[in-house]
């Protein structure tokens, strides 16, 4: 959320009144000046709030901070910056290797109606470029917002800022809106798209418009419905898996370790393509997970399925900092307000997760395709497996919490006898059994993510150095040679050498949608897309 990130001024004091829905200053400049942190914790991707010209009314409940009150689509929003600031930070982040995503609204503008009939009020005029009352649906109310019909024709928005819903099923709207597209990320080189309320259009228009973005469009439907979730792929690449976030509640804040097993299996069956659904467990739409279950550990064993299960990762920004505010506008605070502490523990526990992903891809191009799926389900444990064999990881979550105590957890299926594997959060290593069993030590609640141990030279994680591999480098391995580079590893059963979290140096870093240049080039790759504006 561009508002909320950080100002041009480098302010880390500056408040910012959440509750007062007003603009506190965070610009496109700011971010340009705290991408060290994003990319220290291992994304390669950056998406922004939408950065088209809002309304500047100021309202009982606030102001357009959140970008999406459109006036003019062709003018920039310049609380954000100008121009030149957002050119910049395209050029900043690709200059890193890095994508720059933008959030955008194409289902409707806005007008400050202050109580007024919204069907009489408005003076489309002021509108641009639709500026004419022939390119919107009469005004009607929606009064069922799971009337999928009704909430592509009817408006959003209320009676003091009413959101004037455009007929994207209009063909002149369609080339008004390709044309705009194509315009807006060719001028600021943008690689891709997250679509707000697709739900809210014309779903025959979808993949039209994401064949004139050329590019990763993401369009959010705020529905738990697997069915209807996976039934938006057949027009678009990706669409954000609530499914599988209302499932992470239902585990980690109920401690229910059924639902979240059973939703992986059933969504990989229903989904025409798990992979490209975008996974998350806090949006700006959503409360914090923090202020529903204020637990470390429990933070630690979502953010470790959300960022090394199916799909692409993507974080909102203050997770990484256990911010705890509560639905909107609550959940929308001031980055700049943690001092972007990169010791924080939830920092450094996703650039850990970050690094072994980056890795995983690198050892394994087939990782990305290869479905996770369950290994274990205890009354408070859940273990999920990803990738090839031997060359798997696999995670083990509790719902116990913090104050839970020491215990050993035995488990099969995640590996074969003999092999040894690495806990990438602790660096313990342990040996399967003869018979494929393996004790893992589990303490305070905190997940574990297991990897194979010969795969872990170039990983930059548990004393080994940080450099890029392939998978070449590891068919040796594979026919039961030694690959090594000469890194030592730690021994059977030590808990020493706690793992920093970051890379070591140079290559391999990167921003908030998910992991590192190699992630996301491998992802793309992977599925056959193209990358636009690069």
């Amino acid at each position: 959320m561009t508002d909320r990130f950080a100002r041009t001024d480098g302010s880390t004091t500056a408040p910012c009144n959440t509750t007062a829905g007003l603009y506190c200053g965070g610009t496109w400049r700011g971010l340009i000046g705290h991408l060290d942190y994003i990319e220290g914790m291992g994304f390669d991707a950056v998406m922004i709030s939408p950065i088209i010209k809002n309304i500047e009314e100021r309202v009982p409940y606030g102001e357009a901070y959140h970008g999406y009150w459109a006036e003019d689509l062709y003018a920039l929003n310049h609380h954000f910056g100008t121009e030149q600031d957002l050119r910049d930070l395209s050029k900043a982040l690709h200059d890193r290797g890095m994508y720059l995503m933008m959030d955008t609204v194409i289902n409707n503008m806005a007008y400050v109606t202050n109580g007024a009939d919204p069907a009489t009020s408005i003076d489309y005029s002021k509108l641009h470029p639709f500026n004419d009352a022939k390119y919107y649906h009469p005004y009607c109310k929606i009064t069922d917002y799971n009337d999928y019909p009704l909430a592509q024709s009817c408006w959003t928005g209320d009676d003091i800022v009413a959101l004037p819903d455009l007929k994207t099923e209009d063909s002149t709207v369609q080339r008004m809106l390709n044309d705009w597209v194509q315009e807006v990320m060719s001028n600021y080189s943008i690689d891709g798209l997250r679509l707000d309320a697709a739900k809210h259009i014309t779903p025959s228009y979808l993949a039209d418009f994401q064949k004139a973005a050329d590019c990763l469009v993401t369009g959010e439907v705020f529905d738990q419905s697997v069915d209807t979730i996976c039934s938006y792929q057949d027009d678009l690449t990706s669409v954000p898996n609530y499914p599988i976030y209302y499932a992470l509640l239902d585990a980690f804040t109920l401690g229910n370790t059924t639902t979240l097993p059973n939703r992986v299996e059933e969504m990989k069956h229903s989904c025409p393509n798990v992979s490209t659904l975008a996974t998350f467990s806090e949006n700006h739409d959503v409360a914090r997970f923090a202020s529903l279950k204020d637990d470390l550990s429990l933070a630690k064993n979502i953010l470790t399925f959300t960022l090394l299960s199916d799909g692409i990762p993507m974080i909102y920004q203050g997770q990484e900092q256990h911010l705890s505010g509560a639905h909107d506008p609550l959940n929308r605070e001031a980055l700049w307000l943690t001092s972007y502490d990169t010791q924080s523990p939830l920092y450094r526990h996703i650039a850990t997760l970050n690094a072994l992903r980056h890795h995983a891809i690198q050892v394994d191009p087939a990782y990305i395709d290869t479905l996770s799926y369950p290994v274990y389900r205890g009354s408070s444990e859940m273990a999920f497996r990803k990738g090839r064999e031997g060359r798997q990881v696999v995670i083990v979550l509790s719902t116990q919490g913090s104050t839970s105590g020491a215990y050993s957890l035995r488990m099969t299926n995640g590996y074969q006898p003999s092999v040894v594997v690495v806990d990438v959060l602790t660096c313990r290593s342990y040996t399967v059994s003869d018979i494929g069993e393996l004790d893992i030590a589990m303490d305070k609640g905190e997940p574990r993510v297991l990897y194979p141990m010969e795969m872990m030279e170039g990983s930059g994680l548990c004393g080994f150095e940080r450099r890029d591999v392939s998978e070449e480098d590891f068919r040796k391995t594979d026919a039961g040679g030694a690959s090594g580079s000469g890194s030592t590893a730690p021994t059977e059963g030590s808990g020493s050498g706690r793992n920093t979290g970051l890379p070591s140096s140079g290559a391999g870093s990167g921003h908030v949608v998910g992991e590192t240049l190699r992630l996301v080039v491998g992802v793309l790759v992977a599925l056959g897309m193209v990358v636009c504006g690069v």
